[in-house]
C-alpha cells in the first residue's frame, strides 16, 4: 500500500485534493508539484497533455492499473450509449470503489487490500478482484471474521465522506447494495472536478 506520503504527491501533481482527504496537503500551505522544482509555475498544458491528466486522475482516484483501467475502458466502448457515461457506470461498479464508497475502508487504496486478502462477498462469495464489476442488486458484505476489525469500525462510523444515492447501506454500515448505475457525472461524489469527455478523447487516440 502507498504511504502517506506517496498519495499526497499524486494530490500536488494534479493540483487538486482527489480524494478529499482533510489530511491533504491541498488544504494547507504547501500546494505546489512534488519535486525539486515544484514551487515553478506550471506551464499551459497541451490538449493532450489535458486528456492524459484527466485519464490519470480517475485511474488514480479508482486506484486501478492501466490495464485494468483500459480494459474497462474498451467495455464502455463496446457497450450500447455514450461511452464516457457507460465508462463512469462501469466505475462505480468496481468491486473496490464499492467498498470505499459504502466507507468500509478509509482510503480507496485500504479498500482495494480488503478485497485482495480476502474479506469482502459479493452475495456471500468471497472475490478478490478489484476491478470485478457487480450488477444491480449484489450485496457486498465482509468476511464473519472481519467485522471487528478495528480500522473498519473506524471508516464505517467516519464522516468525511457520505454514501452516494445509488448505493444502499444497512446493518450498521457492513452490508451494501447497488441500488442503480449513476445517471451522470454529477451524481457520483467526486470531491474534486472530474472530465470523463477529455478521456474518452485520449482513448480515441490509441483504442
Amino acid at each position: 500500500m502507498p504511504s502517506s506520503n506517496a498519495k499526497y504527491k499524486k494530490d500536488r501533481s494534479y493540483g487538486v485534493n482527489i480524494w478529499g482527504r482533510a489530511k491533504s496537503p491541498l488544504n494547507g500551505k504547501r500546494n505546489s508539484r512534488p519535486g525539486q522544482h515544484g514551487s515553478k509555475r506550471m506551464k499551459k498544458l497541451s490538449n493532450y497533455a489535458l486528456q492524459l491528466r484527466a485519464k490519470q486522475m480517475f485511474r488514480v482516484y479508482h486506484n486501478l492499473r492501466e490495464k485494468q483501467f483500459v480494459r474497462l475502458f474498451k467495455n464502455a466502448m463496446n457497450a450500447k450509449g455514450d461511452t464516457g457515461l457507460n465508462m463512469v457506470r462501469i466505475l462505480e461498479r468496481t468491486l473496490v470503489t464499492f467498498v470505499y464508497r459504502m466507507k468500509l475502508a478509509s482510503t480507496i487504496f485500504a479498500a482495494r487490500q480488503l478485497v485482495v486478502h480476502h474479506h469482502v462477498l459479493v452475495n456471500g462469495k468471497r472475490v478478490d478482484k478489484p476491478s470485478y464489476l457487480l450488477a444491480v442488486g449484489d450485496v457486498v458484505t465482509l468476511a464473519e471474521k472481519s467485522k471487528n476489525i478495528g480500522n473498519i469500525r473506524a471508516a464505517t462510523e467516519s464522516e468525511e465522506r457520505d454514501v452516494p444515492g445509488y448505493y444502499e447501506v444497512t446493518e450498521d454500515g457492513i452490508v451494501g447494495k447497488l441500488l442503480k448505475f449513476p445517471d451522470n457525472l454529477d451524481e457520483v461524489p467526486y470531491p474534486s472536478q472530474m472530465n470523463m469527455d477529455l478521456v474518452v478523447e485520449y482513448y480515441s487516440r490509441s483504442i
